[in-house]
Order: C-alpha cells, then structure tokens, then sequence
C-alpha cells in the first residue's frame, strides 16, 4: 500500500486514540479535584461545627449539596444544623425532599424519616411528629430512638395513657426513661380523675401507680389526700407515715397534713411534739424544727418556743428560721427593744420573699412550686424539697 494511503488510515486512529487518552485523562483529573473539593469542604464543615459556627457549617455543607447533590449523608447533616438554628421550615424541606426521592435503601429512607420526626416535633407539628415516628418504632436502628422521641411527644400533649405504653415498650428493651416514670402517669391521670370528682377512679389509679413503684411518693401523698377528703384522718396519717421509708427528702411535704390529721382526731398534743422532733432530729429539716417551734409557741409559749429555735440557729443558721425566730421575740419584746425587732423582722420578711422552696437534684432547677416533672429538664421526681 502507497505511504499516502496508510498514512490517510492511520490518521483518525491515531486522532480518535488522541481523544480517548485526552479524554481519560481529563476525567480522571476532574474525579480528583472534585474529590478533593468535596473533601475540603465536608472538613470546612466539620471544623465550623466544632467551633460552634453554625451559619459558616451551613454554609459549607450547603456549598457540598450543590457540588455532590446525591449525598444521602450531606442532605440529613445540612437538615440538622437548620434544625439546630432554629430554621425550622428549611429543616423540613431539605428532610422531605430527600424522603420523596427516588432510589433510598431502607436504612436511608428511616434515617431521613426520623429526622423529619425530630424537625415536625421540634416546630410544635406533633401530630405529623407522631405519625411519622410511629412507623419506626419497629425499625432495628431508629426503633428505639423513635420511641424515645414519641414519649417527649405523648408528654408534652398530656397523652398519659400512650406515654405509658410507649415507657413500657423502653422498658422491654432495656431502656427505662427516667426513673418510675410509669408510676407518675397514673398520678397524672388520678389528679385529672380528682378534679372530675371521680374520686374511685382516682384511688384505683393511685393504687396501681403504688402497685407499679412502691416508692412513689406522690401517690401516697394523693392517696392520703383522699382519706382526708372522705374524713380519713387515721387512714391519711398512717399512710402519710410511710413517706419517710419512700423517700425521706419529701418528708416536709407530710408536715401540714399529719397536723390537719392529728387536730381533727384530737390526738394529745403531746405526740405530735414528738414526732415532729424526731424528725428534726434524725433528718435535720428546718421545716420540721419550724413547725415544732409553731407547736410549742401554742402550747408551751413564746419563750419556750424561742429557746427551741435559738438551738436551731445556732445548729443551722438559715434565714427562715431566723424569720421565724424575730416574730417571736418581737411577741415577747419590752418597749425598748421594740422598734429594732420590728425593723429586724420587716427586713428578714423582705429576704424571704421569692426564695426558692425546691430544687431539681438533675438540673438545678429552682423554685417555690413543687413540679413532679422538672419544667427545666423534664425529668420526674427530681425536684426536692429544701
């Protein structure tokens, strides 16, 4: 064949094997800089979120979704870090449109599913919460977590029927939330029954509250509330005993119904004397000292009811007992002392005005209410008496 022909034949080869190579090679150069622009940013990432700069994360991530927008892992950490902020709606569009998505493995679709519960919740949509967690709750990698989150939500709509099903379901799994908390829906439901004067519903209630945790204090303080009620007293003083082997830190809560109980049945004055100072002086609360020291002031007069008290402040200084102490000597006060003891007491009433009353032993949480459910950190039977 002339040189000419074959040159003319190998020409396009040689072009077309030019362009395959180019080709290959530019491919594989735009695989690595997109690589390596995908790495960079995810780190970028990564590094605003430890810092704790969430508008720059999400800007990074979101600079990510539009480089590498079929990133399962982008999407869910970008809808995160809106929920985070606070961006809510945005939040739920990302979630949703990756939800409707074609292509997802199972595991894929739940692990959006679930953070699309998390964003319904989070912006008070509870009922869309609810139903969407509900379909994972038999999930083997988000069943648990799906319950955990529907029992926040079953709390907060005072669904107490469901959140102890849904604690129950924890419970066989091993994940028991936050104590007895099983035995504190039943005293939810028996202070509704209370206050629809259903008051046999209520006990029944109590009763299987006390059945499910022999230690919950609140039902025996309903429970005890409903012998008064029904004229009770010796009942009610019995079984508001039993609060001290339940749990002695609720001890200054059975204070004031043992002397409703103790008055209405007329029992000498004397023993409630000395209960009350066997509780001052095996568990050393003030409010048992300062009831004992509104007993003896009753019975045995100012005097002695002071000298009870000075022991007090001496023992534990305390600005209560201080109070107290300054009104009965300004009852017992000469003309001359007088004035100053009125000044003394109206100061001391002015500090004690607002002062906490509980504590949460979780949180921190103070207060002058009780709350079986701390309204800080919602965790239940952690607020104390102080």
């Amino acid at each position: 064949m002339p040189e000419g022909w074959a040159l003319l034949i190998l020409l396009p080869v040689a072009a077309a094997s030019g362009w395959y190579a180019a080709q290959r090679h530019y491919s594989r150069k735009y695989l690595v800089e997109h690589t390596h622009n995908l790495r960079q940013a995810y780190c970028r990432g990564l590094n605003y979120l430890l810092r704790e700069r969430t508008d720059k994360a999400i800007e990074a991530f979101a600079d990510l979704l539009v480089n590498d927008c079929e990133t399962h892992e982008t999407h869910i950490a970008l809808g995160n870090l809106y929920r985070r902020r606070g961006e809510l709606e945005r939040a739920i569009e990302i979630h949703e449109a990756l939800i409707s998505r074609d292509g997802l493995s199972p595991e894929q679709r739940a692990s959006a599913q679930f953070e699309l519960g998390l964003d319904y919740a989070r912006a008070g949509l509870l009922d869309r919460a609810e139903a969407i967690l509900s379909n994972l709750t038999d999930h083997p990698a988000y069943g648990k977590l799906a319950l955990q989150q529907l029992l926040q939500v079953y709390e907060h709509e005072k669904d107490w029927r469901k959140a102890m099903e849904c604690t129950r379901k924890l419970a066989a799994i091993g994940k028991v939330p936050r104590g007895a908390a099983v035995a504190q829906f039943l005293c939810e439901l028996a202070e509704e029954e209370l206050a629809a004067s259903r008051h046999e519903e209520a006990r029944s209630l109590l009763e299987a509250a006390l059945d499910d945790d022999p230690r919950c204090v609140r039902a025996t303080l309903l429970l005890a509330r409903l012998h008064m009620r029904d004229g009770g007293f010796e009942e009610a003083l019995s079984v508001l005993k039993r609060v001290e082997s339940q749990n002695p830190a609720y001890v200054p809560e059975i204070l004031e119904p043992v002397r409703i109980c103790h008055a209405r049945l007329d029992r000498p004055v004397g023993e409630l004397l000395g209960y009350l100072g066997y509780l001052y002086e095996t568990y050393g609360y003030e409010s048992a000292a300062l009831e004992l020291a509104r007993q003896l002031r009753g019975e045995r007069g100012v005097q002695r009811a002071s000298e009870h008290l000075l022991r007090v402040v001496d023992a534990h200084p305390s600005l209560k007992a201080l109070n107290t102490l300054s009104g009965l000597l300004l009852e017992d006060a000469g003309e001359s002392q007088r004035e100053a003891l009125i000044r003394l007491d109206r100061a001391l009433d002015r500090m004690a005005v607002g002062q906490a009353k509980y504590h949460c032993t979780h949180c921190g949480f103070s207060g002058t209410d009780l709350h079986w459910c701390c309204p800080s950190c919602r965790h239940w039977e952690s607020t104390r008496p102080l």
